[in-house]
């Protein structure tokens, strides 16, 4: 049992809000910056602190979030010592491309294929949401105003936002037409309520997942507090946030779930039996035999569920998409311990327009997801998650069965469907669905940390 919660002593106005809070913001731009004077732009970090929205700025439900985060090579860029760069994580200090193979972005996403800027250095981040297109623009033109000065350029940006629904208002559905969002781990400490399902099976209940889980200097799930980068001044109430841009091929699911049914299953209990879950968001440990929007729509029990009664996957295949993204306590017991060190927190839009319902080809327009993925340690966390949940069956008894929507199929990838009473089902020559644009690791810093760059440049000069 983890040790008690030091979730009061959290400095909420010190730790950046995408650290802890799932965003739900319908807009973003994402802004990808170059450092080319390390001493304004160190200058420009610090002053740019008290615009940062924090995880206590979050309670008063703000119209817009600004959020800056730097990779190591930006650390770099802006001059930070040696030694601190050293102590940073080895996998944030090779950054996103150079773990391409661990990753499973190789073929169609390998870093060679990857759009700009990521097939160069990205030094910043930032990203900026809003609840309207228009404040977005406005916060994003007053940004790039404010860069030139200040030894910053901007490489690119991105616009992401929600969707449209069928009566034009933006919804939480992703271009595969799936409801998106549900399952987000509930942190102490964030001030978000915590729903059924979101955190850790505990004793007939739910706790919140520790918060050193993902942010820098608080216990994690085993009780400890982690070693920091050095020092802890920059990297105590920081974060590590992983950007992935993800081109969804929607043509090629829809035309293989059109192929792989019949009689036998229909296209949209294939397609939830892929997914986990129905296109309203009910999920099928919960609904097993027909969609249930209702289900859905009830935040107390779309998401209310463990697995335990469901380990051979009759109901929800194991190897369905949202059960390897969570595989809750049907893979480690009651209190399913070893899932909870993986979870990650995730942020991020979906990118371009919807392609048509009744589209007869791929357009070759670009469509896709900005997945901003936060947790305290790469490694243990995205890494984990991305090579073995994702990309390996092994870990659940599936042998070389990939995520059957996002994993790194090549059209020999297969997916198998349990079924009580009679014999599995195994779909056979699985292509890649969603292929790899680009992607960063970013570290997130604290408020702090990030005033301490100006004061740091300040103490040089006196």
């Amino acid at each position: 049992m983890p040790a008690p919660s030091d979730a009061s002593e959290l400095d909420r106005n010190d730790i950046q809000g995408m650290a802890m809070r799932p965003y739900r913001f319908p807009f973003a731009r994402y802004h990808l910056l170059d450092v080319s004077d390390p001493a304004r732009a160190r200058q420009w970090f610090g002053g740019v602190a008290g615009r940062c929205t924090t995880v206590a700025g979050l309670d008063a439900s703000p119209p817009l979030a600004f959020n800056v985060a730097l990779s190591w090579q930006g650390l770099s860029a802006i001059a930070t010592p040696q030694p601190s760069l050293a102590s940073f994580p080895q996998e944030f200090q090779q950054g996103m491309a150079a773990r391409a193979d661990r990753l499973g972005d190789v073929g169609d996403s390998a870093p060679a294929r990857w759009d700009a800027p990521f097939d160069k250095r990205v030094h910043a981040l930032v990203v900026v949401s809003a609840m309207t297109s228009a404040d977005r623009d406005a916060a994003s033109a007053a940004l790039l105003s404010d860069i030139g000065d200040n030894g910053l350029s901007a490489l690119a940006a991105i616009d992401a936002q929600l969707l449209p629904g069928p009566d034009g208002q933006p919804v939480a559905i992703e271009h595969f037409g799936y409801r998106d969002g549900i399952t987000q781990p509930a942190i102490e400490g964030s001030g978000d309520p915590l729903l059924p399902g979101a955190g850790v099976p505990d004793a007939g209940g739910w706790r919140a997942l520790r918060a050193g889980e993902f942010v820098l200097g608080q216990r994690d799930e085993t009780g400890a507090v982690p070693d920091l980068p050095s020092p802890a001044s920059l990297s105590r109430n920081g974060s590590f946030v992983v950007l992935r841009k993800l081109h969804q091929h929607v043509f090629a699911f829809r035309d293989f779930l059109r192929r792989s049914a019949g009689e036998e299953i229909d296209v949209a209990r294939l397609a939830a039996k892929m997914m986990g879950r129905w296109q309203s968001g009910a999920p099928l440990a919960l609904a097993a035999e027909r969609d249930d929007p209702g289900l859905a729509a009830d935040a107390s029990r779309n998401n209310d569920f463990t697995y335990l009664d469901d380990l051979r996957g009759t109901n929800c295949p194991i190897g369905a998409h949202v059960r390897r993204l969570n595989p809750r306590s049907g893979l480690s017991g009651p209190n399913g311990a070893s899932v909870h060190r993986h979870r990650l927190l995730r942020q991020g839009l979906p990118y371009g327009a919807r392609l048509p319902a009744d589209a007869a080809a791929d357009d070759g327009a670009a469509r896709g997801a900005i997945m901003l993925l936060v947790n305290a340690d790469i490694a243990r966390q995205f890494e984990f998650v991305q090579k073995v949940w994702i990309n390996d069956g092994d870990f659940a008894g599936l042998g070389n069965d990939k995520d059957p929507v996002i994993g790194g199929n090549d059209g020999s990838g297969s997916f198998t469907i349990p079924r009580a009473g009679a014999p599995r089902r195994r779909l056979q020559g699985l292509p890649a669905f969603v292929s790899t644009r680009g992607g960063e690791y970013f570290f997130l810093p604290g408020i702090a940390a990030l005033r301490s760059f100006a004061e740091s440049l300040a103490n040089t000069a006196s």
